[in-house]
């Protein structure tokens, strides 16, 4: 069990080395390639700045010094002996004691450490292999392939093939180990930590705690680990809360586990709670806490949060980088949400123990409208979101405590979440800042109020029921390719655990179609006054553009998260495309061609098609076809291909621009995007190329009404898009655009293009 505390507390650190008050970020390292395992290593008291405030990661370590990294990784026991160059006086005297007591130092024949010395890569090795194995049996060795392993001695051979197969130890880009190599403080802030990593040895070990006895009837205790528990408790005297039943659902990384209690008598109760646990197979837990009040009178609550083994606590806050402007928009009016209060670090000394992020309390109004066929429309109407909180230390039980409160509103529901970890969230404090600085000015398209139910967000006006302050589970909202995009950047654990999260939301939201291999089609649980309108369209009904979102968030997410289960996410939903033609969502342009309608609902109209979203669905058929070879796939991209070709020339407006859609009577109405079509157009063309088919010669044409419009009306064009036209020869339209949009020496990179329907889901 690691001791981390206590080893701080007795470690003699060297003579120009100091600890520092509290784990801080060093701007000379904030910027180098092992940025996140030095934080992660400071954080954790493993290894120390120096006076002047710097890390200095580019400086020589030596073996004394590296032995002490790992003696403080491993929390070793102390010794009794050192040896003749390290006396008892040496500041590194009790580290290097400890490690010759648990053998990772042997010394040379003549009983010297030689701690002095400069650490080889070689010596490294060896000593990350004797570090290894007295944690465990580690025996199976690489075949080593580096190209200068000739030069690996003989004492550090082993040792070096066992570090390479259980990934200590890497070589460079081009297959180079270095054996001679010193090694500097970044590079061996990551050896160490991959050590701690595969050890497991960041989170505190924590023995098992005993799980107490409601206070009295009007408190819950509801286990979270073996180490953690929570209370939900009644503040207002004479409201008790009684088990009822535990349920649980299965998600893929994640398990719900349903705590149900009553609220009040629970012959004649007031209203209920429900408490969700959401394991994620990383360790973290989700906290979901919902009330639903159906008396009068409005109640206190709290949801609490001891953390065992910890004398300080630390609380970075959103509202520390600035203040959300909820500005009104014509479309969706005013979002009264914020986001979340901001991360709690539960410490022993300045070392983290536990992290919780801490949601707000939302407080809302079920609302639904019934129609005549049984069908529902359903929404919830915001009435506040709320903050409040308090933390005790308890220094003498060692005791951190987080109460974050609750109003329960009578006839209202009255929802939290907090998310708990013994991890660091962000490894990273600077992925940290820059996420929350991100989230106060994009509040509007990040989530913030989060439920076992999914996330709610700000509904258009135009919904029905119809209230100002709707909200609503979005699919495209569900879907956390927001998250997913920043876990690329920078693979932060808070973004990992949203991605899983929102995983779990689609599930829940698909009635658990997604653990169960099922093809996904999500129903949008709200109507939209304008298809109804339109339509007569009303919810439930499928939005194919959501579930395009969803379908590449998905197939995006396993991906990168390394989930067989959702490796064909994007199959499922090409099937889906396919299958619209045989339930009729379909416009028929000619009997060998049509477009797929953009919503589909049983007994409604046949809505529009958008022409960006028509190119972007036989792109998404092409690309699918190209990975499988599926012949129905192509054959839908080739209908989807000739219903556009054959309604040619009546997409171009007079005034040279494209119209936005078409409807089931073959009529064209709205305003195109300036450029998000043109670059489908011309995207579409390199995907017939990548599949060995001929360019369109309509969509030729398309193109160069489009861009010569642009350029007639001096609408700018991004660069990208510009040397695309240039590539497929239509320089000779934005010769003017192309000396003023872009750099001289700037290339055509696919991956800067901006983003059209298909690919902002997966952002």
């Amino acid at each position: 069990m690691r001791k981390l505390l206590a080893s701080l507390i007795v470690c003699v650190l060297f003579l120009t080395w100091t600890v520092q008050a509290s784990a801080q970020v060093f701007d000379d390292a904030k910027s180098h390639w092992a940025a996140k395992e030095i934080q992660a290593l400071v954080d954790a008291g493993v290894i120390n700045g120096y006076h002047d405030g710097t890390f200095r990661p580019n400086a020589q370590v030596t073996r004394g010094q590296f032995i002490a990294f790992l003696v403080r990784a491993l929390d070793l026991p102390p010794g009794d002996s050192a040896f003749k160059d390290v006396p008892p006086g040496s500041n590194l005297y009790k580290d290097i004691a400890a490690a010759k007591k648990a053998g990772l130092l042997l010394g040379n024949a003549d009983g010297y450490a030689l701690a002095d010395q400069l650490v080889t890569r070689s010596d490294v090795s060896v000593m990350l292999d004797r570090a290894m194995q007295l944690k465990g049996d580690y025996p199976t060795k690489a075949t080593l392939t580096y190209k200068d392993k000739a030069e690996i001695t003989r004492y550090a051979y082993e040792s070096v093939q066992r570090m390479t197969h259980y990934g200590l130890i890497k070589g460079t880009a081009d297959n180079y180990f270095f054996p001679k190599k010193i090694a500097t403080r970044g590079e061996s802030a990551v050896f160490v930590y991959r050590l701690m990593e595969k050890l497991d040895l960041f989170s505190e070990d924590k023995g098992p705690v005993s799980i107490p006895e409601p206070a009295d009837s009007s408190e819950v205790v509801v286990p979270v680990n073996d180490y953690q528990y929570i209370k939900v408790r009644m503040n207002t005297q004479g409201v008790p809360l009684t088990y009822n039943k535990r349920t649980t659902d299965k998600h893929i990384r994640s398990t719900d586990y349903h705590y149900y209690y009553h609220m009040g008598n629970a012959s004649k109760p007031l209203g209920s709670l429900r408490v969700t646990l959401r394991k994620l197979d990383n360790g973290d837990v989700f906290i979901f806490t919902k009330f639903i009040h159906n008396g009068d009178n409005t109640y206190s609550a709290s949801v609490i949060v001891p953390f065992q083994q910890s004398n300080a606590y630390s609380l970075a806050k959103y509202s520390a980088f600035g203040q959300v402007d909820q500005k009104h928009n014509d479309t969706f009016g005013t979002d009264k949400t914020s986001h979340p209060v901001g991360i709690l670090s539960a410490k022993a000394g300045s070392t983290v123990t536990n992290e919780m992020m801490i949601g707000k309390n939302y407080i809302s109004l079920h609302r639904q409208t019934k129609y005549a066929n049984g069908q529902l429309s359903v929404i919830r109407e915001l009435l506040n979101e709320y903050e409040s909180y308090k933390v005790y230390t308890d220094t003498g039980r060692n005791l951190v405590t987080a109460h974050v409160n609750m109003s329960v509103k009578g006839k209202a529901i009255s929802e939290n979440w907090v998310l708990l970890s013994n991890k660091r969230l962000f490894a990273n404090s600077s992925n940290r800042d820059e996420w929350f600085e991100r989230t106060i000015k994009e509040y509007t398209s990040i989530n913030n109020w989060l439920t076992a139910d999914g996330a709610y967000t700000k509904l258009p006006w135009s919904i029905e029921p119809s209230y100002q302050m709707g909200y609503g589970r979005n699919i495209g909202r569900l879907q956390g390719g927001v998250y997913l995009s920043a876990y690329k950047g920078n693979k932060e654990r808070y973004f990992e655990d949203l991605v899983v999260n929102a995983i779990a939301d689609l599930d829940v939201f698909s009635g658990g179609a997604i653990a169960a291999g099922k093809t996904p089609i999500f129903k949008t649980e709200y109507t939209s006054t304008w298809l109804k309108k339109s339509y007569g369209t009303t919810a439930p009904y499928v939005d194919t553009r959501h579930n395009e979102n969803a379908a590449l968030f998905l197939k995006n997410a396993s991906e990168s998260l390394s989930i067989p289960q959702l490796s064909e996410s994007n199959l499922r939903y090409a099937d889906f495309l396919v299958q619209q033609k045989e339930i009729g969502n379909v416009i028929q342009v000619t009997p060998t061609s049509h477009l797929i309608a953009d919503y589909y609902a049983a007994g409604s109209q046949k809505t529009h098609v958008s022409l960006n979203h028509a190119l972007g669905e036989m792109r998404f058929l092409l690309e699918t076809y190209k990975q499988t070879k599926n012949p129905a796939y192509l054959k839908t991209a080739r209908e989807l291909q000739a219903g556009i070709e054959n309604l040619y020339p009546r997409w171009i407006r007079s005034n040279g621009d494209l119209w936005y859609q078409v409807d089931g009577k073959l009529q064209f109405t709205g305003n195109d995007y300036d450029w998000l079509t043109l670059m489908d157009l011309l995207l579409s063309q390199n995907a017939f190329e990548e599949n060995g088919m001929a360019r369109s010669p309509v969509f030729d044409k398309m193109i160069r009404s489009k861009a010569q419009y642009l350029v007639n009306n001096n609408i700018p064009i991004k660069s990208q898009i510009v040397m695309l036209l240039e590539q497929q020869g239509f320089g000779d339209i934005v010769k003017a655009s192309s000396a003023s949009s872009k750099h001289p020496d700037e290339k055509l990179n696919l991956d800067e293009l901006p983003k059209d329907e298909l690919d902002l889901l997966a952002e």
